[in-house]
């Protein structure tokens, strides 16, 4: 159980947030979000007990059942299945005390809890979420300090979610992974019994894993019903009904203002004045928040769009010996927006590198059209951006005769006005830097923009900001990204690049999750067959077909009411999905809520958030009977 009982923390002088009060559930899934800067690490440090509270009480598991992901990890000779293994404290406390009995009797007792924790089963856990997360089995017998810092992050959330705990703590979990490796663990959480915390800006993440919201606004912690879609509809209503209330203070406190200047110092009238005066003070007292316009920024018009952009010819891509990419052929015209998909390592940024010249073909030729302008994003680049230049440096180089007033309105579209103009790189955060980036390549008006995971390290407002402005680019897009809610807004093509091939996806995301799904279960399945299988030449022919139509009976005779149970549950998550997405139209469509009856508005919104609830918990039994389904052998 997690209880924040009138919760109030600062960071420095500034009041995060107040008085909070809320309380998660035993198997709770909530998403904690708000703008950047708005206390959301520094709540699940508090929870750790890394933070002292202002005021009020926070009442957690003991340490040993909370499980978060380590920030930095050591460069250490441990090999990473041992280190990921390390995270099941019951397992490293039965082993420490086995080491550390000193009669037979602890002997005896640390050999029985060792054989109910079952270090063979626990083992098979590890391997499982270290597939999940992207490792292969000789990936796992490397040592620590051999992986790159994004493998290593992956490590940590492996550690963290081998721990048996009763609270999970989560900080941006996908930042590192790509959508294979999220669509597992999507599957994963959803199947844990542990309460979750879950930090994140990919909003398709949120909505597939938590049924809570907690939002930081407004100096405290708001809790809303549902996923962040529901979340986002409510609290679109909220501040539409806070700006019509602004509106109306407005109105009513310029009534009041010009009477009192009207009237006050006229004798006749002044008892009158006076007691509008107060009337204003009591009113200034409950000004209404103003609803806040969100921000956003466009790619500028190309000059020019030429039908042709990009050809390949039988394309084959790689580095030295290696091939990653063996005879690709596709096409890239004006006005198409393509997404790209792939697990990681499978080429999708050496396709990228390919299309913008980084990478020479070893076979095969790219075909470009004349006036093709790219504009390349990747995290590389972010790299590249100079550390002791400001952002108006950077622009001036590429822009060196344009008037500085007019670089200056530019930058402000990417929210650099002010001091942050002349501020130096070296100081921006990941998404400042992003943010920048996006502006000098929006800046070079292209044709065809080829995007590189984009979104990482930025907040949920910036994607947003990015989803909008990409859809209503008009030139083409190239998009790598794990963030499905950007893939889905923006694109309406789809690649796969796998083993080695580059070929049309006929499907959506959906179909997409599923595969990954299915290829997962497949791998393991195939693992499993190959460790298990050792044929004796000995055995009679005869009685092993007996043994094995037996153990087929068998194994149909206990799928059988759990197929039954799966038929059930698609039946009833059939007409809860028709119901959704009508509702998502309804919730669309901005008339709606300027011109319908408030009363339906506030109904439909909890209709949404109640149906969602409904389909989260029966997408969960489905992935459960599905769990169960694999495990019969």
């Amino acid at each position: 159980m997690l209880r924040l009982q009138n919760v109030s923390l600062m960071r420095g002088v500034r009041m995060l947030y107040s008085h909070a009060t809320l309380l998660a559930t035993p198997g709770e899934r909530i998403g904690l979000v708000g703008e950047n800067g708005c206390g959301k690490s520094t709540l699940l440090a508090a929870i750790l007990g890394k933070l002292s509270t202002e005021e009020g009480t926070i009442e957690a598991p003991v340490a040993s059942r909370i499980a978060h992901v380590a920030q930095d990890i050591e460069a250490i000779d441990e090999k990473a299945i041992d280190w990921v293994l390390s995270g099941h404290t019951e397992l490293v406390a039965a082993k420490q005390a086995l080491r550390q009995a000193n009669d037979d009797m602890a002997v005896a007792m640390a050999h029985a809890t060792l054989a109910e924790i079952n270090e063979g089963a626990v083992s098979a856990q590890a391997k499982i979420i270290l597939h999940g997360l992207g490792f292969t089995e000789a990936m796992t017998e490397n040592k620590v300090r051999d992986f790159s810092g994004g493998w290593r992050n992956r490590l940590a959330l492996a550690r963290a979610l081998m721990c048996p705990a009763e609270l999970l703590l989560l900080d941006e979990p996908t930042n590192h992974l790509d959508m294979d490796s999220v669509i597992w663990l999507e599957a994963w959480l959803k199947r844990q019994k542990a309460t979750t915390v879950i930090i994140s800006h990919d909003r398709e993440f949120l909505d597939r894993t938590v049924s809570t919201i907690w939002s930081i606004e407004d100096n405290t912690i708001r809790r809303y019903a549902g996923n962040y879609s529901a979340f986002e509809q409510m609290r679109i209503e909220r501040l539409r009904l806070q700006d019509a209330a602004a509106k109306a203070y407005e109105r009513e406190s310029a009534h009041l203002q010009a009477y009192i200047d009207r009237f006050r110092y006229k004798a006749t009238k002044a008892r009158q004045a006076q007691s509008r005066i107060k009337m204003l003070e009591r009113l200034q007292a409950v000004e209404p928040v103003r609803a806040t316009r969100q921000w956003r920024f466009e790619f500028l018009t190309p000059e020019r769009l030429p039908e042709h952009l990009v050809e390949a010819k039988s394309v084959s891509l790689g580095y030295g010996d290696k091939r990653v990419i063996n005879a690709a052929s596709f096409s890239i015209r004006a006005g198409e927006r393509i997404g790209v998909l792939g697990i990681n390592g499978a080429g999708k940024s050496t396709l990228i590198k390919g299309i913008c010249q980084e990478l020479t073909p070893q076979a095969g030729e790219f075909r470009f059209g004349q006036g093709l302008t790219i504009g390349y994003f990747a995290q590389h680049q972010l790299e590249q951006l100079r550390d002791d230049e400001t952002p108006l440096m950077h622009l001036r180089r590429l822009a060196p005769d344009e008037r500085e007033q007019v670089l200056r309105d530019f930058l402000g579209r990417f929210k650099f006005s002010g001091d942050m103009v002349n501020a130096t790189v070296k100081a921006f955060s990941g998404g400042e830097r992003a943010r920048l980036a996006l502006a000098l390549l929006a800046w070079g008006k292209p044709n065809l923009l080829v995007l590189d995971e984009p979104t990482n390290h930025l907040d949920m407002q910036t994607r947003e900001a990015l989803t909008m402005a990409l859809s209503s680019f008009e030139g083409s897009v190239l998009l790598v990204s794990h963030d499905r809610h950007l893939l889905a807004a923006t694109t309406d093509r789809l690649l796969l690049v796998h083993d080695s091939q580059v070929s049309e996806f006929d499907g959506d995301l959906d179909d997409y999750a599923r595969l990954v799904l299915e290829s997962r279960k497949a791998s393991l399945a195939a693992e499993k067959a190959k460790s298990d299988s050792e044929p004796s030449t000995n055995v009679n022919k005869k009685e092993a077909r007996q043994a094995a139509a037996l153990e087929r009976q068998r194994i149909a005779n206990l799928k059988k009411p759990l197929l039954k149970e799966l038929e059930r549950v698609e039946k009833a998550m059939a007409p809860l999905d028709v119901e959704l997405k009508a509702l998502d139209a309804k919730l669309a469509d901005e008339h709606f809520y300027t011109e319908g009856d408030p009363d339906e508005v506030a109904t439909t919104l909890k209709k949404r958030g109640e149906s969602a609830l409904k389909l989260q918990e029966l997408e969960a039994r489905w992935l459960e009977i599905s769990e169960e389904l694999e495990s019969i052998q």
